[in-house]
């Protein structure tokens, strides 16, 4: 063999070998966290976590790093959760990659060193009064999922059908896939406070394509991006920019991006981390108080269920309306093959409801409805939910309350002295049939708890403190409510509407402040 058949043969070993590791890394990937709160129904839960367990944390579970992330601004804080991309090939290699916005930056964090790759300013123009909020809205494609073992079978002599050809840079359309092959780049969505969506490259920050107008108008103070089947939706509620309250959703597969939309006249809808979006592809969203219209679909103080294309198909409202909340978002799930949404109720009590009739044929009607959490009147900043099943397969739905605590139930994990918050854990229980939660467990006093996440058997809180108190962040038994961990005082101020992601054995979330930390287990290098 000549030298040069040979370095040829060298260079096709070499490249055989890197594909076949890039395909191991990409079927091995494990613990992105592509949406505020995992998934689209914003269930908390990573189910892709292995690192996190009972025993390893009490010795290993600690603080890791932080990195300020732009300058503090007084702006009034929108809610911001860490995005998470595992495995992604830049120019050092393979990266876990954390990405966080403030008003007008985008940036990608190394997630085990704690250093920026790279930032993206958006320089928009955006005229007009507006609320000022302070961060932009983010989501990722969750991937798609490929099953290497199922490949079609081909008569013998067929040749393999050739990948479509990549798109040219300026050919590309945002939320289309740029073609040439499985390993195509993936973007990471954002929407600008001009109303536009953008695609950006998840390596580089580079826009991918051009953006599409999603909002009518600049400064809607839009809150929570959420995505199913190619659809993305959002919210606004502050009648910001002009803006009128609603949900929007935005269809990247039209040619034109069709943009639907649900109003809700004077009503806001409550969950500032985005519209619910249930396993059968219903966006689900909480509204406050106010004048209800029936003839435009208008429920004030319930929980509404749409369609893809925004149109009304069920509702539940309480009777008495729902308590009094700033902020709260339900929860979707799946348990023994039935759809349930967990959502506020009347006078402090939490609703499980069906996802197929959300409040019975009066509309008024939960499945179960629990005690009273907080006393009636309380009012509620921002609260929240989860759902995890554990090993042997039961059901367990967590809550967030952002007001004083008040049980009078025999619980054996109850705490007394919940003067600002916690979190409260229920099981599921299906007795002949008919579903319930059964009250469990109760964290020590939190303030402005942010909404559970759960891994692996163990569930991270952060109790998000005040301008007089800072945050902590805690890991408890998910089943029992013991506590494995604490920062105590590692986290000098508070947070301020900051949701917690979850990925690689680490805990993301961000300060008032714009420092972005990280809590975890060390990889070993």
């Amino acid at each position: 063999m000549n030298k040069g058949m040979l370095g040829q043969a060298v260079a096709m070993f070499l490249a055989g070998a890197f594909l076949c590791s890039t395909l191991t890394f990409a079927q091995e990937q494990k613990g992105d966290w592509p949406l505020t709160g995992s998934d689209a129904g914003q269930t908390g839960w990573q189910k892709d976590e292995f690192g996190l367990t009972q025993d390893n944390i009490p010795a290993n579970f600690k603080f890791l790093w932080k990195i300020k992330l732009g300058q503090s601004t007084r702006a009034k804080r929108s809610f911001s959760e860490p995005l998470l991309a595992g495995r992604l090939i830049n120019a050092q290699g393979f990266k876990d990659i954390v990405y966080w916005s403030s008003a007008d930056t985008l940036f990608a964090v190394d997630s085990e060193l704690g250093s920026l790759i790279w930032k993206h300013e958006f320089k928009t123009a955006t005229p007009g009064a507006g609320c000022g909020l302070s961060s932009l809205g983010l989501l990722m494609e969750p991937p798609v999922v490929i099953n290497f073992n199922a490949r079609r079978r081909r008569a013998p002599g067929t040749p393999r059908p050739p990948d479509p050809p990549a798109a040219a840079t300026n050919a590309r359309r945002l939320g289309v896939p740029p073609g040439g092959g499985y390993f195509g780049l993936k973007g990471i969505y954002v929407l600008t406070s001009d109303g536009m969506l953008h695609e950006q490259v998840m390596t580089t920050g580079a826009d991918f394509a051009p953006p599409v107008k999603f909002l009518p108008a600049a400064n809607a103070a839009a809150y929570g991006l959420n995505f199913n089947e190619k659809t993305i939706v959002t919210a606004t509620g502050l009648e910001c920019g002009s803006v009128p309250n609603g949900l929007w959703a935005i269809e990247l597969t039209s040619a034109s991006y069709t943009v639907a939309n649900y109003a809700t006249q004077k009503v806001r809808p409550l969950g500032i981390t985005g519209p619910v979006i249930t396993p059968a592809g219903k966006s689900l969203a909480v509204t406050g108080p106010g004048t209800s219209d029936s003839t435009a679909g208008v429920y004030a103080s319930s929980v509404v269920s749409l369609s893809k294309e925004l149109k009304v198909e069920d509702w539940y409202t309480p009777d008495g309306g729902i308590a009094d909340y700033g902020s709260v978002s339900p929860v979707a799930f799946t348990f023994k093959e039935r759809q349930f949404i967990v959502a506020p109720a009347r006078d402090g009590r939490i609703a499980l409801l069906d996802a197929a009739s959300l409040g019975g044929a009066d509309h008024h009607t939960p499945l179960f409805e629990t005690p009273p959490i907080s006393k009636a009147g309380e009012k509620h900043g921002w609260d929240g939910f989860a759902t995890w099943q554990d090993k042997d397969g039961t059901a367990w739905v967590f809550a967030s309350i952002s007001a004083p605590i008040s049980l009078n139930d025999n619980v054996t994990k109850v705490n007394s002295s919940n003067m600002h918050g916690g979190i409260v854990a229920f099981k599921v229980e299906d007795i002949d049939g008919k579903f319930a939660l059964r009250l469990v467990w109760v964290s020590p006093d939190m303030t402005n708890p942010a909404p559970p996440r759960i891994a692996n058997g163990v569930l991270v809180a952060l109790s998000g403190g005040n301008s007089t108190t800072h945050a902590i962040l805690y890991v408890f038994n998910a089943a029992t409510g013991a506590k494995l961990y604490s920062s105590e005082n590692q986290i000098p101020t508070y947070t301020e509407l900051s949701g917690v992601a979850i990925a690689d054995s680490h805990a993301f979330f961000t300060d008032h402040d714009n420092v972005l930390y990280s809590f975890g287990i060390a990889l070993e290098h």
